[in-house]
């Protein structure tokens, strides 16, 4: 069993591109993003990550993201940075052919769209 936190937009497929992937995986994961149906109802914007997001991403096992430039700004990147620093692994799925510059400036390593690219960098990395 992994623990998977995806940091994202709801502007784009992102989430349901990588959950898809996960769910094809040969792991059995427990999803701790926060989903649409229920989100939480109040964030605290005196948190780069509210305290609530902060604890999902505590309780991943991996944090996996998308490639895309977009996730730059706003939450995601710092939902990313976040589990950089208190030491999550974290893999970006290469979702679109241009990578984000915060991702590469964090040294995320980014994978094919692949199951198999994404069991083989789990398996090596939790």
């Amino acid at each position: 069993m992994i623990n998977v936190f995806i940091p994202h937009r709801w502007n784009n497929n992102d989430y349901s591109e990588i959950s898809a992937l996960l769910d094809r995986s040969k792991f059995t994961v427990r999803d701790y993003s926060v989903p649409s149906s229920s989100p939480f109802d109040s964030i605290d914007g005196r948190y780069n990550v509210d305290p609530q997001i902060q604890k999902q991403i505590k309780y991943a096992t991996v944090v996996v993201c998308s490639n895309r430039p977009a996730n730059t700004f706003g939450m995601s990147i710092e939902e990313i940075k976040f589990a950089v620093s208190i030491g999550k692994p974290v893999v970006a799925i290469k979702i679109t052919e241009s990578t984000s510059s915060e991702i590469s400036n964090l040294s995320i390593p980014t994978v094919a769209n692949r199951k198999d690219s994404l069991e083989y960098w789990i398996t090596q990395n939790v």
